[in-house]
């Protein structure tokens, strides 16, 4: 086995997978864990939603930034790769202070954080709208298959290092 494939095995990332795929998987579950909170009636069930959505986010976030949209923001004569990048770090950084307004509320029983997560989960869908479709027609035009498989491998460690490789232990269990 090649340190490529070795490291694909240990990263869940399936061979020839390119960074798109890997992003719509933490897409799905972010949804379903902003849905869920939102929806969510008790407090205590609340915040353990946010206790398992809020590292996934960050951790995504962070790793998309630096191998996704830094890979954007560096390609010439491109405006719209640019402009795309730079949406997304804006929704990223709008998206980590309402985590943090939420994680640091013993509010969790109230209509003031139920808007709070209400708000989270549609601009969080916003996003990934946008980023499956324009963004990642980009990512499609701009980089070749070779490139975006080691988008893929680089977001994947990346994500696995902020996360302190907890959601790789999930994914595995």
């Amino acid at each position: 086995m090649t340190v490529i494939e070795t490291l694909k095995s240990y990263l869940s990332t399936d061979p020839g997978a390119d960074v798109r795929a890997a992003l719509r998987a933490d897409h799905e579950r972010i949804r379903e864990l902003a849905a869920q909170m939102a929806e969510e009636k008790t407090a205590g069930r609340r915040r353990a939603l946010l206790a398992e959505l809020k590292p996934l986010v960050t951790a995504h976030a962070r790793a998309e930034e630096q191998v996704v949209y830094g890979a954007m923001l560096e390609l010439r004569g491109a405006k719209e790769a640019h402009d795309l990048g730079n949406e997304g770090f804006v929704e990223h950084s709008l998206t980590d202070v309402l985590l943090e307004r939420l994680a640091k509320t013993d509010l969790a029983g109230t209509d003031a954080w139920k808007a709070h997560a209400t708000v989270l989960k549609e601009m969080l869908e916003h996003h990934i709208d946008e980023e499956e479709d324009a963004f990642f027609d980009a990512l499609g035009e701009r980089f070749d298959a070779a490139e975006l498989e080691a988008m893929a491998i680089a977001f994947e460690r990346t994500k696995a290092a902020l996360d302190g490789g907890a959601e790789g232990q999930r994914r595995r269990r």
